[in-house]
C-alpha cells in the first residue's frame, strides 16, 4: 500500500475511536499498533516497547509530578486566597478592580504551578461568589478566571512547556524562559482591557463601595500574603534561570518550599497531604498514558511514510516559510478545538519538525507559539477545558451559554499576542538568549 492509504487508514482508526468515545491515550497507541501492524507486522511490538520504555526514563518528566503537586496544595492550602485579598483591597477603587486582581493572582499562580487547572479552580471558588456578590456582570466576572488561568500553560513552569520539550527535544530552560515576556502581555491586555471596559461602563464591575473600602495600615497587613507566593516563584524560576539549579532541583526545591509555608501557616494535614498527593498521582498518569500512545503514533506515523508525504507537500507549496507557520498556527487552532496538546503534538511534530529546520527557525520561537496556541484551545468552545473547569467551580446560576459568551474578547486578545509573536520572534528568544546565550 501507499503512503497515502496508510494515511486514510491511520485516522479512519483514530476519528472512529474518538467517536466512540475511547480515552484518547488508547486511542492514538490502538490506532498506531493496527496500522503499524499492518505496515510491519508483530515487530511493532518491539517499536511500542521501545517508545514507553523511551517515555518513562525521561528525566524531563520527573519534574512533571512536582510541578503539580505544587498547583494542587495551591488549590487547597489558602494561600492564592491571601494573595488575593491583598490586591483586592488595594484595587477597591477602581471600576473592575475585583477583575484585575483575579488576572493578577492567577498570573502569580500560573508562576508556581504551570498547569491552567490550579488557577481556574481556585479563583473559581475564591473570587466568583465575591464579584457576583458586588453585582458584577457575568462577562466580567468570569473570562478573567479562564483567561487568566489559562496562563499556567504559557507562564513557567509551565507544564506544556516540557511535555513540548520532551516529545520535540527542545531546550525546557529556554522554553520557560521565551514565556515570560508573552505571558506578562498577555495579563497586562487583559487587565487592560477589564480596566478599559470598566471604566467607561461601572455598571459591568462596579468599584467596591467607600464604607467597605480598607485604609492603608490594613491594606499593609494584608499584604505579607504576597510574600510566600513571591519567595516560591523567586526561588523555583531563579534557580533554573541564574543557572543554580536544574529543573527537576528546581521542582524539588519549589515543592519543599510550598510545604514548608503551609505548615508555617498551620494548614498542613494529613488530609490535606493525602488529597494532593492522590489527586497529583492521577493527574501524572493521565498525562503519561497520553505520552506513550502519542509517542507510538508519531512514531509509526514517520515509519509508514506519510509523515514525508505531508511535509513533501507542505515544502513544494508555492509560499513563503512564514506562510508555512501561519497554517501550523491555523491547524492547531482547529486541532484546539476537538483535543488536548500532547495529541496535537503526536500527529504533527513528525510533519512540521522538518521543515521548520529546513527554513531555519529557532524551536523555542514555535514552542511559544505552539503554547499560546494550546491557551486558545482550553478557552475555545465546545471542548475548552477551562470552560469545564470553570462550570464545574461556579455557583448553579452560571450556565454553560454564559461561560461560552463572556471568553470571546479574551480569545481576541489570545489571538492578538499570537499574531505579535508571530510577527516578532524576538518576544519569545530574547529573554532565552540573554539568560542562555546563543544557541
Amino acid at each position: 500500500m501507499t503512503p497515502f492509504a496508510y494515511l486514510i487508514i491511520l485516522l479512519a482508526c483514530l476519528f472512529s475511536g474518538l467517536a466512540l468515545g475511547f480515552p484518547m491515550a488508547f486511542t492514538l497507541g490502538a490506532s498506531a499498533m493496527i496500522v503499524g501492524f499492518i505496515y510491519a507486522g508483530p515487530r511493532v511490538l518491539t517499536i511500542a516497547a521501545m517508545q514507553v520504555y523511551s517515555g518513562m526514563v525521561s528525566l524531563s518528566l520527573v519534574a512533571l509530578p512536582l510541578f503539580v503537586f505544587i498547583a494542587c496544595l495551591l488549590e487547597r492550602s489558602g494561600i492564592a486566597g491571601e494573595l488575593y485579598e491583598a490586591i483586592r483591597h488595594w484595587l477597591a477603587a477602581v471600576p473592575g478592580g475585583l477583575a484585575i486582581a483575579t488576572v493578577a493572582v492567577c498570573t502569580v499562580v500560573a508562576a508556581m504551578s504551570g498547569v491552567a487547572a490550579a488557577g481556574v479552580a481556585t479563583m473559581g471558588i475564591i473570587a466568583l461568589p465575591i464579584m457576583l456578590r458586588y453585582r458584577y456582570d457575568k462577562s466580567i466576572a468570569l473570562a478573567p478566571i479562564m483567561a487568566g488561568g489559562a496562563l499556567g500553560i504559557l507562564i513557567p513552569p509551565s507544564v506544556a512547556a516540557i511535555i513540548f520539550g520532551m516529545l520535540t527535544h527542545t531546550s525546557i530552560g529556554r522554553l520557560f524562559a521565551g514565556g515570560v515576556i508573552p505571558g506578562l502581555i498577555l495579563s497586562a491586555c487583559y487587565m487592560a482591557y477589564i480596566g478599559l471596559r470598566c471604566h467607561f461602563r461601572p455598571n459591568l464591575g462596579p468599584a467596591i463601595p467607600p464604607e467597605e473600602r480598607l485604609g492603608v495600615r490594613q491594606k499593609l497587613a494584608l499584604s505579607k500574603g504576597v510574600i510566600i507566593p513571591t519567595l516560591i516563584i523567586v526561588v523555583m524560576l531563579g534557580s533554573i534561570f541564574l543557572g543554580m539549579a536544574s529543573l527537576m532541583e528546581s521542582a524539588g526545591v519549589g515543592s519543599a518550599a510550598i510545604l514548608a509555608s503551609v505548615a508555617i501557616r498551620r494548614k498542613l494535614s494529613w488530609q490535606l497531604f493525602k488529597e494532593a498527593c492522590y489527586r497529583t498521582f492521577m493527574i501524572n498518569a493521565m498525562v503519561m498514558w497520553i505520552i506513550f500512545g502519542a509517542k507510538i503514533f508519531s512514531t509509526v506515523f514517520v515509519d509508514i511514510g506519510t509523515a514525508q508525504l505531508i511535509r513533501g507537500v507542505l515544502t513544494e507549496a508555492p509560499v513563503s516559510p512564514l506562510t508555512l507557520v501561519v497554517f501550523m498556527q491555523l491547524s492547531y487552532i482547529l486541532l484546539g478545538c476537538i483535543v488536548e496538546e500532547v495529541t496535537m503534538l503526536a500527529l504533527t511534530i513528525p510533519v512540521y519538525a522538518p521543515i521548520l529546520t529546513a527554513c531555519g527557525f529557532d524551536p523555542v520561537w514555535f514552542g511559544v507559539l505552539f503554547i499560546v496556541n494550546m491557551q486558545l484551545g482550553y478557552l475555545t468552545p465546545p471542548f475548552g477545558y477551562c470552560l469545564f473547569y470553570m462550570k464545574g467551580v461556579a455557583p448553579p446560576g452560571v450556565s454553560i451559554t454564559d461561560i461560552y459568551r463572556s471568553i470571546w474578547p479574551f480569545l481576541l486578545i489570545q489571538a492578538a499576542v499570537l499574531a505579535l509573536v508571530l510577527l516578532v520572534p524576538q518576544l519569545a528568544l530574547w529573554l532565552p538568549k540573554v539568560l542562555f546565550g546563543l544557541r
